[in-house]
């Protein structure tokens, strides 16, 4: 046992029952349920709401030591305005598209939902998986797009990038609401300048006889 520990727990406040350990000024409880030899722990977040979670360790000073490290980490991230747990961009990813499908499902969702979906599985996922949104930088997004342009092998229009922008906004949202990302975090956006597209040129005389011919048969 180190010495920081020694004193932590030579400090730490014992209630009368032998499985509850107040540490940090009693900001951090250490807990031990009836049913399970592992030590939990719960602490107060800045919202006011508690946070709950097992050190996953039998040992009170293993346990000390995990419980406290979690309560300065997420203390540290907060204090960043970021979200108290990381989740990687897969996890979000896959959480936006059962929220879309489920959406679909029910008659909620707009017709463009499908093309979100087909952005953030073919392009997003692919790129972003085992990456942090909340730390994707304006160097991310170039790389990002490059990449992304050389798997469409052109130069994308500017109704399609209004789609990646768009599936891109939905996805962040779900973040934010979600308690996964803070809304003062901010995340780069995606381009929407690309190409024009090119209208069809009005049918001539000829094409309105054939096709007025056609549709009589």
């Amino acid at each position: 046992m180190t010495l920081a520990r020694y004193l932590r727990l030579l400090t730490a406040h014992y209630t009368s029952n032998p499985n509850i350990l107040y540490l940090r000024d009693s900001e951090v409880v250490l807990y031990r349920r009836s049913s399970s030899p592992l030590y939990q722990c719960r602490f107060k977040l800045a919202n006011g709401s508690w946070y709950r979670v097992s050190t996953r360790k039998a040992s009170v000073e293993s346990a000390d030591s995990v419980a406290c490290e979690m309560y300065d980490e997420i203390r540290f991230r907060q204090r960043l305005g970021l979200a108290h747990i990381s989740h990687d961009f897969a996890h979000i990813a896959d959480a936006t598209l059962d929220e879309l499908r489920k959406e679909m499902d029910l008659g909620r969702g707009k017709s463009v939902y499908q093309s979100y979906i087909t952005c953030i599985e073919k392009y997003f996922i692919p790129y972003f998986a085992d990456k942090q949104l909340e730390e994707l930088t304006h160097s991310d997004i170039v790389e990002f797009e490059l990449w992304r342009n050389r798997q469409m092998a052109k130069l994308p229009k500017a109704s399609t990038l209004n789609n990646l922008a768009s599936a891109w906004s939905r996805l962040c949202s779900v973040a934010v609401s979600r308690g996964w990302i803070s809304e003062r975090v901010a995340i780069p956006k995606l381009s929407t300048r690309g190409l024009k597209s090119i209208a069809r040129p009005a049918f001539s005389r000829e094409e309105i006889e054939h096709l007025l011919v056609y549709m009589v048969k």
